[in-house]
């Protein structure tokens, strides 16, 4: 009972329209106000209920201030659950979520975490639900890539390693692990360990610090903008932690807007097919020889 959702103008869109139904009492769109969507969740949190933002990652930039004075500032226990983070297909241009990551995780007492799956995501908004400080999960718009598989439960700043490689590894941040996967079955000569990292903030350090003496070319999947985001995390902890033998290659988006089209059309334009990335890694495998 003391879960409540809040959305701003898109309860059909969010997936919210059986929890209006059911439990209306429990549930408001406030309509195209986004910064008082964000607000309202302040009072919420202080009152002992565990409200939940939903909301398209594009439209969360409108409350941006919100998130840090009325949110994190006060280090509220509110549940950020982006929607359309990544491709959007034929959403149109300005509803492309490719900066939430960069945005969000510059913010004191803001955790950071996603799902790869259904599993994945049923357990992660079970961990939510006790998390007493702000979090943001992000997850696509339509299915996963990743295979459908029984995953573990969650534990704040713990990856999972869901596959051992030789040589290679890939590195996975919500939809990004699926995509690795889907890149990995188009290698012929290289065979990639496969880490879900499910928080970037925080960071997994302790599995990264393992991981760099088995591995020391790392490749990082994420459907996010490369400035500021996953691998940029990830660099930085090396440098801070001097680890200095490892290389780092970014799947991220380039710095440039994404256009207007169907998915499958614009992951081709910015070159993150399976096939792709799969040319990428064996180019960039021959080259470190």
């Amino acid at each position: 009972k003391r879960v409540v959702g809040v959305t701003a103008a898109m309860p059909g869109g969010t997936g919210l329209t059986k929890l209006l139904e059911e439990f209306p009492e429990r549930f408001w769109d406030v309509a195209i106000a986004e910064q008082h969507a964000v607000t309202s969740m302040g009072p919420l949190a202080k009152e002992g209920f565990k409200p939940c933002c939903t909301i398209y990652s594009t439209f969360l930039q409108r409350g941006y201030d919100q998130v840090i004075h009325d949110i994190a500032l006060m280090n509220l226990g509110v549940v950020f659950a982006i929607d359309r983070a990544g491709i959007v297909g034929e959403d149109g241009e300005t509803h492309q979520g490719a900066f939430d990551i960069s945005y969000l995780r510059a913010i004191p007492n803001m955790t950071l975490a996603a799902p790869i799956n259904e599993d994945s995501f049923k357990k992660l908004i079970d961990f939510t639900v006790d998390f007493t400080t702000p979090i943001a999960i992000r997850y696509p718009r339509g299915s996963f890539l990743a295979d459908d598989f029984e995953v573990t439960e969650f534990e704040l700043g713990k990856s999972e390693l869901l596959k051992e490689g030789k040589e290679v590894l890939f590195i996975g941040y919500g939809n990004g692990v699926g995509r690795a996967q889907l890149c990995a079955k188009e290698l012929e000569s290289t065979d990639p360990a496969i880490l879900d990292l499910r928080f970037v903030k925080p960071l997994d350090e302790e599995q990264l610090k393992e991981l760099s003496t088995q591995y020391k070319r790392w490749y990082v999947f994420s459907d996010s903008v490369y400035h500021g985001g996953v691998a940029s995390a990830i660099l930085e902890f090396l440098e801070r932690v001097a680890i200095k033998d490892v290389s780092v290659e970014s799947f991220e988006y380039e710095d440039r807007f994404i256009p207007h089209g169907k998915t499958p059309e614009v992951e081709e334009y910015l070159g993150i097919t399976p096939k792709q990335l799969a040319i990428k890694v064996e180019k960039m495998k021959g080259e470190s020889k």
